[in-house]
């Protein structure tokens, strides 16, 4: 799992072929958290935020919290 910014997107790549686009605001707040919190960030910030095709993204895989911190942390 990683972040990259693609002409001033965030993209959050869950694996090789699955991807959704994601906030900078999340980044920032995701980084002042735990990792046991990412949960219910997760589920109460994120996912309602998300749009309809990265929904469907959302529900063929699963995101860890510590692949997403890992994710978080690296990100420049």
């Amino acid at each position: 799992m990683r972040l990259e910014r693609i002409l001033n997107v965030l993209i959050l790549h869950i694996d090789n072929k699955k991807s959704i686009v994601f906030r900078e605001e999340w980044v920032e707040q995701l980084r002042a958290l735990p990792c046991d919190d990412y949960g219910s960030f997760m589920r109460d910030t994120i996912y309602p935020a998300l749009s309809v095709e990265d929904r469907k993204v959302w529900h063929k895989t699963t995101i860890s919290n510590l692949d997403l911190q890992s994710a978080i942390q690296a990100f420049q």
